[in-house]
């Protein structure tokens, strides 16, 4: 609902339930509606064997209780390896892996989440009115109860959401692998492995009648997901002599891959009796089934050569037939690299201990996706003999294998005594025949496309800094820092393809992706707040912001990526005791904070405070080029820069630069007493994403307001891959703290 209105002075009034409330602010309507998330891992691993077999069984038990109500993760995983020297010429080592995992009330984030519902809940509506989110309708069916929502034809109370509607998931995955290793001679073996990996997933879907977007009694539905992954291959590796000074190592082998996946889903859309979650009380079932297969054949060569152990140089080459592509399937990649202890070749200062220098050209391919070379037609359920549609995505019947080439140059250095040392790393990176999901127009017949995008470039540095300033025998202090820049520019796409919102990425209303030729990757268009050739804000005659909005033409917001990374690490061990405290960071970048733009309509950020009573004059000109001087209200602002679910994205992007203490650990070991059946004991407690050091502020400068700072996590983006730079629903970040107790027997 929305939180304009009169000023809270505790009046009394008649609520939407009907009873009476007091018209005052609640403190904490939206934090006490999550929980303290909690969080148990126990482990138990037993070794034992003898000098000819080794074997290792251990248990893992997690349970994890979520921030939001029935949010719960039960995990339980068992390992066991067993390794066997069968002969001086014949061993073998084997693994299996079993996780039995659930988890339980999974919520979607985003629109049609919890959340964002929780978050429009009005300012003067308490948690326990909120909490009677249901009634008893005439016929004994549970339906929502009255709750203020701006659109209820999109929200409803989170209540109902959480306690009347879930996605449950069950898994079994098991991991293992067996190899056996025979000694051809002193200098030449020969070695084979299988791999599998096998996951089954069962995934159910309930939503009681009334839930918004099911049909009448509710909705019900299952999904039996299954993944299995083999890998075999083959290897033959030596290691020779050449001379005195040089020495060669070399493998070559074969791989063959195959993976595997299969879906079942089943619906039922609507029940004939409410509430009765099984399929066999479906109103209209509906089921489907999909499959995938790949299979990949690689064969690959290895060498390198060493010089009196302070020269290398490697080569490697790859061919891979992948079923994915064309035929003849077939693709080939290589790479080759050098390396030199420059201080065991040039006489430095006695300072330097150590010198490195290497430097390496390398590819790496990628078959690509499966199945989109053909269009391809599903079949439904229909009257008669129900029909076949087509897929809303285009074939790409010239699919081409996606080649990444990548030139490294790296600096290692370390100095007397051991104290100091540095690493640092330059990169150039260009990723060809990308493959990338674009929209097409209607008139095309389908929904979009992907293509093989020509040519996108990553160049960087990677700084690594490492010292110990202090080192006793009771007392020591190890720095570690990290910094990371990249680059990136898209240099080709295709010859018809100049530029394109990324299909399935960003978040259209708010703010999206958009990959041009001559930007970069993670580039967003969003709406802007007009300017004239002046530079001057555009506003109505009433004194109200124009943005492109009213133009329908989205600008440049800024990038998702940062500009650099960084990362501060200190250790210190004092006796027996050993603290850690790591402080790391996003220099750059922005991200757009949908959740507050479409709060912003209904009057519930803190910002909207100001200015409520009206006396806002933003200057500017209009159209014509005259200033206006009229005064407006909070309401009318933020109504006209959120627009509610369609806005204007810049009055709502932040500099997302932040820096944190995101890890701090301070362990003890405790001492055991000799000959005791415990042989050794450690505690730790453990605290993450402690606390942040600064965050970035709003990119915009509104006349009137300061710049307001990021309330947020920009970690807590809608998702990863293409989907980064929007905030829009999303959970709150969380700080764990925790402790930690090993014991060795």
């Amino acid at each position: 609902g929305e939180s304009w209105g009169a000023k809270m002075d505790g009046q009394s009034f008649t609520g939407y339930n009907g009873e009476q409330r007091n018209y005052s602010a609640e403190p904490n309507n939206i934090k006490d509606f999550f929980r303290t998330g909690l969080s148990a891992n126990n482990s138990i691993g037993i070794s034992g064997g003898s000098e000819k077999m080794q074997t290792y069984l251990s248990y893992t038990n997690n349970s994890v209780q979520g921030i939001m109500p029935r949010n719960n993760l039960g995990r339980h995983n068992i390992n066991l390896r067993i390794s066997n020297t069968l002969s001086s010429k014949f061993s073998t080592d084997a693994k299996i892996t079993y996780i039995n995992q659930f988890i339980d009330s999974k919520y979607s984030t985003g629109e049609g989440g919890p959340v964002m519902e929780l978050f429009q809940i009005p300012r003067n509506v308490s948690i326990a009115d909120a909490q009677n989110y249901e009634v008893i309708n005439n016929v004994g069916v549970p339906v929502p109860a009255p709750y203020p929502v701006i659109n209820p034809a999109l929200y409803q109370n989170p209540y109902w959401r959480v306690n009347r509607s879930e996605n449950n998931e069950k898994r079994d995955r098991i991991m293992g692998f067996l190899s056996a290793r025979y000694n051809i001679t002193d200098w030449l073996h020969i070695t084979g492995r299988a791999n599998i990996d096998k996951t089954a997933d069962q995934l159910e879907g309930i939503a009681y009648n009334g839930t918004l977007g099911n049909t009448g009694g509710g909705s019900y539905g299952t999904t039996n997901i299954n993944v299995f992954q083999k890998w075999f291959d083959a290897i033959l590796e030596g290691s020779n002599d050449l001379t005195k000074d040089i020495k060669i190592d070399y493998r070559g082998g074969a791989i063959y891959q195959d993976n595997a996946y299969s879906a079942v889903y089943n619906s039922a859309s609507g029940l004939n009796v409410p509430n009765k979650f099984s399929l066999n009380f479906a109103t209209n079932p509906s089921f489907s089934q999909g499959a995938t297969q790949v299979q990949t054949q690689s064969l690959f060569a290895q060498a390198n050569v060493g010089f009196k152990n302070f020269l290398f140089l490697d080569a490697s080459v790859r061919n891979d037939w992948d079923s994915r592509l064309p035929a003849p399937y077939s693709f080939l990649y290589s790479s080759f690299g050098a390396s030199a202890i420059l201080s065991d070749i040039i006489t430095f200062p006695k300072a330097f201990d150590f010198v490195k220098l290497s430097a390496s050209y390398a590819e790496v391919g990628n078959g690509g996706q499966a199945q989109i070379r053909f269009n391809t037609f599903g079949y439904s359920q229909g009257a008669g003999n129900g029909f076949i549609s087509r897929s809303g995505i285009q074939a790409i019947p010239d699919l081409k294998p996606e080649i990444v080439k990548n030139v490294e140059v790296g600096l290692e250095a370390k100095f007397v005594p051991k104290l100091l040392g540095v690493a640092l790393t330059y990169y150039k990176s260009n990723s060809f025949n990308q493959l990338l999901r674009v929209s097409l127009p209607a008139a095309t017949g389908f929904a979009s496309q992907y293509i093989n995008a020509g040519n996108i470039q990553n160049t960087g540095l990677e700084l690594v800094l490492s010292a110990t300033p202090i080192q006793k025998s009771n007392f020591n202090w190890n720095l570690e820092f990290n910094l990371a820049s990249n680059k990136n520019k898209i240099i080709e796409l295709t010859e018809t393809v100049k530029e394109f919102a990324v299909s399935g990425s960003g978040f259209g209303r708010s703010a999206t992706p958009v990959v041009r030729v001559g930007g970069s990757y993670g580039d967003m268009d969003g709406f802007v707040w007009r300017k004239d050739a002046q530079g001057r804000y555009l506003v109505t005659d009433a004194g109200l912001p124009l943005s492109t909005l009213t133009t329908g033409k989205n600008e440049n917001i800024g990038n998702f990526n940062p500009k650099a990374t960084l990362g501060l690490s200190n250790t210190f061990n004092i006796g027996k005791i050993a603290l850690r405290i790591l402080v790391d960071g996003r220099i750059g970048g922005v991200i757009m904070d949908g959740t507050e733009q479409l709060l912003a309509f209904n009057g519930a950020p803190e910002v909207t405070a100001q200015y409520r009573e009206g006396g806002w004059n933003l200057g500017g000109v209009n159209e014509k080029g005259e200033a206006v001087n009229k005064t407006i209200t909070a309401q009318q602002f933020w109504t006209t820069a959120s627009g509610g679910r369609y806005g204007s994205a810049e009055f709502f992007t932040y500099d997302a630069t932040n820096f944190r203490i995101r890890e701090l650990t301070a362990g003890y070991t405790i001492p055991i007493a000799a000959n005791k059946a415990i042989k050794g004991a450690k505690v730790s407690l453990v605290a993450r994403n402690l606390l942040f050091l600064y965050r970035g502020s709003s990119i915009l400068d509104i006349p009137g307001l300061a710049k307001r700072k990021m309330s947020f996590d920009p970690d807590m983006s809608l998702g990863n891959g293409n989907w980064q730079g929007v905030s829009y629903g999303t959970s709150p970040s969380t700080r764990s703290i925790g402790v930690n107790l090993n014991l060795t027997f």
